[in-house]
């Protein structure tokens, strides 16, 4: 399955990487390959995520890799990522 970051998930990593590097390049890369891996895996078993709660009618799914959410949909041939969200925060589409 092919997997598609939108610029809105591409920024959203690139600014966790730098906020997280502020304190540890070590910790940002290692979050941001975490975040990576488990949206690789996602794509093996794109029906593993949940609905999320701010749009239960739509075909977005979410999966976890505390302390952040990321926001999917998948159309059967290609995963598409839509947003990586604290867990404290609301997806605002």
């Amino acid at each position: 399955m092919t997997i598609l970051w939108s610029k809105t998930a591409r920024s959203d990593l690139r600014a966790l990487r730098k906020f997280i590097a502020r304190d540890s390049i070590f910790q940002a890369d290692r979050m941001v390959a975490r975040i990576i891996e488990r949206v690789e895996k996602t794509a093996l078993h794109p029906g593993a995520g949940h609905a999320v709660h701010e749009y239960p009618e739509t075909p977005l799914r979410e999966i976890h890799e505390p302390p952040y959410r990321i926001i999917y949909e998948c159309d059967g041939t290609t995963l598409h990522v839509v947003a990586r969200v604290h867990f404290k925060q609301q997806h605002r589409g």
